[in-house]
């Protein structure tokens, strides 16, 4: 039997890693990062950040009513798994602006922690969100927005495999930075399939190489079904009764 579930419900478990679907629980953990200006400044600008703790939860308690199909966006809350179990919520990452005639979306992450940026867990993360993006999703193309004042997160993304498609320049306009240039990245399906670095990371990190097709799952025909079933019953018939 195939079960059929919404995409973007269940959890994205890693390593040492686990992004959950920002719910009314993760508010405490979110009012957190809206106030650090320096984790907002590079991960949402404009996200509004004066949200109390309790309209966070009344919001996302509304969202939790909803598929992430319908609002074209999710969130999740990136967890690290502490040596008793428990869960640490250590980031944010989305895809944002779900186009699902074009199959494509905006990848977003950010880590709390400046250290974690440094320890892998915002590549593990990040390589979680790409297999759900392309295997799970089923999108064609995964666009990364970077901020020009954000070298590191540009060069970092490069790397990564993401081809920088334009420059736009004086894009957005910010308070405390003025006018901003964007870079815009794009990274489509058949480049994922064939990424090497991609490969050896996840093989690495998550004891899996995300670049692989997934399994179709194959369904029987009609004959298949009919044979099957009869020999099931063939076999009930002539199990021995107690």
């Amino acid at each position: 039997m195939i079960a059929a579930r919404p995409v973007g419900l269940e959890p994205l478990v890693g390593s040492r890693l686990v992004l959950e679907r920002s719910a009314p629980e993760h508010a405490a953990f979110m009012r957190e990062c809206y106030r650090d200006e320096a984790f907002m400044d590079l991960y949402r600008l404009a996200q509004r950040r004066t949200e109390s703790e309790a309209e966070i939860a009344v919001r996302l308690e509304a969202e939790s009513a909803t598929l992430p199909q319908q609002r074209r966006f999710i969130e999740w809350v990136i967890q690290r798994t502490r040596a008793d179990g428990s869960l640490e919520p250590i980031g944010l990452g989305s895809l944002a602006d779900f186009q699902h005639k074009h199959r494509r979306a905006e990848f977003l992450i950010g880590m709390l922690d400046r250290g974690d940026r440094r320890t892998g867990a915002a590549l593990e993360a990040t390589l979680l969100i790409l297999d759900f993006a392309f295997n799970r999703a089923g999108l064609n193309k995964v666009m990364s927005l970077v901020y020009a004042f954000n070298q590191d997160s540009q060069d970092n993304t490069l790397q990564l495999g993401f081809v920088q498609e334009g420059h736009l320049r004086e894009h957005i306009y910010s308070d405390q930075y003025g006018f901003i240039d964007l870079y815009q990245n794009g990274m489509i399906e058949k480049e994922f399939r064939t990424n090497q670095r991609l490969a050896r990371l996840s093989r690495r990190m998550l004891r899996r190489d995300i670049t692989q097709r997934p399994e179709v799952p194959t369904v029987m025909s009609r004959e298949e079904r009919t044979a099957a079933t009869a020999a099931l019953i063939d076999a009930l018939a002539k199990r021995p009764q107690s």
